[in-house]
């Protein structure tokens, strides 16, 4: 009951963070899979970057409450882009240079991917990893568990079905 209420808490409150960030609505069709991604963006014209969003609402990977976003930015001016997948889990704790995300996958393969964020930053635990270079991993192997680490670490182990929406979401953001 606890883990469902912190859950909902975080759940609630990464949306009020969300809502209040100055992304747009992407409009329908503008992502080539057949996949209802919530997918929000923002355009810099100073910096002259796109950035695309998915989540974290209805993204949950695990029972156990562990949330995600993708985020994709994409640099005009060098035709580069950087995806990011930033993992919310439960614990409360502090995110340094030397947290972690340790992905098991289904077929025995693992991936070790350091923080993307060197700023030290206390609270629940929200580690950002650049996937940038991994994104065709995650559309083929099957993820089991995902362990966060920051202080200390927590286990999840990954659900069927927040697997099936995670690699939608990603197939989605990645068409952009």
């Amino acid at each position: 009951m606890k883990k469902k209420i912190l859950s909902l808490i975080i759940l609630v409150s990464g949306l009020s963070c969300y809502a209040q960030n100055d992304y747009t609505k992407l409009e329908k069709d503008k992502c080539k899979v057949d996949h209802k991604c919530l997918t929000e963006y923002k355009y810099d014209s100073f910096e002259d970057i796109y950035t695309y969003n998915v989540g974290p609402e209805e993204n949950i990977l695990s029972k156990d409450g562990l949330t995600y976003t993708i985020r994709k930015s994409i640099f005009k001016k060098t035709n580069q882009f950087i995806t990011t997948l930033t993992l919310i889990g439960n614990r409360k704790g502090c995110r340094t240079k030397d947290s972690y995300v340790h992905i098991q996958f289904k077929n025995g393969e693992k991936l070790k991917l350091p923080t993307s964020s060197s700023s030290i930053k206390c609270g629940i635990s929200i580690i950002p990893v650049d996937i940038t270079k991994y994104v065709d991993v995650f559309e083929k192997d099957a993820m089991e568990k995902i362990r966060i680490y920051i202080d200390t670490y927590e286990d999840f182990d990954i659900t069927e079905k927040g697997q099936e929406k995670f690699v939608k979401n990603l197939q989605c953001i990645s068409s952009l």
